[in-house]
């Protein structure tokens, strides 16, 4: 029995499912990608307490993922609270027992860098820890990041100075080729105001204040690389091998409240060195997205479009689009009813962001047009999308409460 593991607001739980990898050493998986081998949980219910291994109280929120090595489980929370506060810098990095949910060791995570607590748009705890059998490697998005062997001794650490206010950080650490490798501006120098809005805003957009790809040996934390190319803090930039058995990252500047990063667009970077392979310039390109790719092709959002470019050269393949001649799977009177040449309504965006995952031929996101989930077939240009509930409501000793049109909205004080 393999088990999955996931963090749900203060609370930690843990639930088995047949099959499932039992290592989860980063926020994308065994294989960089967010995919794995094995079967995905298809029942289960906190609310209810239906195939749930074990849960615990955490000390705090924290929006990263939980990660498992070696029997271990690994995640970040914010520090615990005294007194009412809305902003803080400190940070835990967290390490229980994966099969009994015992915490053994907790280590703080200082940041040079002050921040809402559980943010709309991500706060010091938007980072996951990476692990690579040996260490574990914590990371404050406010500017340090630690290593720890797994019995909680630390072995090296690292810190800046963030630059800017804007705290929609959306880069996962990953583990390659002996590396982590992070995201950050590479000053050292600049004072604790540059991290607010006012702050930064009188030392302008110049290259020196970008952020970058930046790796670190997992042995001793010594600098590795600097990419290249700049990453805008809205990318998830992914990892993966080319055909000729090389790796390499997919990375992208540009998106909301003007990313200093230019050109916006995507590049491709070499994963040994940093150097880039290729850039893609794309005009008012919202880089808001899972940078994904495989042996063929570099996938990606562009308005109302979904584009395709060439991997071995950032040339454009193919578009299509996202509104038009499209199939929609509809749940009326009781049952799926799925209409062929039809066209979404419009919204001001085509994906939500961050919601987009490739797997095999099926390029999936949420659309921001109701509650449904669509996908590309990348082969044939093919346009689907599912309406799936806005909400279920379950509760001990009643039937579920399924909503499709609207969702009930949560009431988070003094919530577990």
């Amino acid at each position: 029995m393999a088990k999955y593991i996931s963090s749900l607001f203060a609370v930690f739980l843990f639930f088995g499912i047949d099959g499932y990898s039992e290592q989860w050493p980063q926020a994308s998986g065994p294989n960089a990608n967010f995919i794995a081998t094995g079967k995905a949980p298809s029942s289960f219910s906190v609310s209810k307490d239906q195939n749930i291994d074990w849960k615990i109280p955490l000390p705090n929120t924290g929006q990263g993922s939980v990660i498992i090595s070696e029997g271990l489980a690994f995640l970040t929370s914010h520090e615990v609270i005294k007194e009412d506060t809305e902003t803080g810098s400190l940070i835990l990095g967290l390490c229980f027992d994966a099969s009994t949910g015992k915490e053994l060791w907790r280590r703080e995570i200082p940041g040079t860098r002050t921040t809402d607590l559980s943010s709309l748009f991500s706060d010091n705890t938007a980072a996951s820890p990476v692990a690579d059998g040996k260490r574990v490697v914590f990371t404050n998005v406010g500017g340090t990041i630690k290593a720890f062997d797994f019995s909680g001794i630390e072995k090296w650490s690292h810190t800046w100075t963030p630059f800017g206010r804007h705290h929609a950080r959306q880069h996962e650490p990953f583990i390659i080729d002996g590396n982590i490798v992070l995201m950050h501006a590479p000053r050292y120098d600049l004072p604790v105001a540059v991290t607010t809005k006012a702050g930064s805003h009188p030392l302008g957009r110049g290259r020196e204040y970008w952020t970058y790809l930046q790796a670190y040996k997992l042995t001793d934390g010594e600098q590795s690389w600097q990419a290249e190319r700049a990453t805008s803090i809205h990318s998830t930039s992914i990892s993966g091998k080319l055909a000729n058995g090389d790796y390499a990252i997919l990375t992208g500047r540009g998106g909301g409240h003007k990313p200093p990063e230019e050109p916006y667009g995507i590049s491709l970077l070499n994963a040994n060195n940093g150097k880039r392979i290729w850039d893609a310039e794309i005009n008012n390109y919202q880089a808001v997205q899972n940078a994904h790719w495989n042996k063929e092709s570099a996938m990606t959002f562009v308005g109302k479009e979904h584009r395709m470019l060439d991997i071995k050269t950032g040339k454009p393949k193919r578009a299509v689009s996202l509104t038009d001649d499209v199939t929609i799977c509809r749940f009326e009177n009781g049952k799926y009813v799925t209409r062929k040449k039809q066209r979404m309504a419009k919204a001001k965006k085509a994906i939500t962001y961050m919601t987009n995952l490739l797997i095999g031929d099926y390029h999936y996101f949420r659309s921001f047009s109701g509650f449904m989930i669509g996908r590309v077939n990348i082969r044939t240009n093919k346009v689907e999308y599912l309406q799936v509930p806005a909400q279920v409501i379950r509760k001990v000793g009643k039937p579920d409460v399924t909503n499709w049109q609207k969702a009930l909205p949560n009431d988070m004080r003094n919530a577990n």
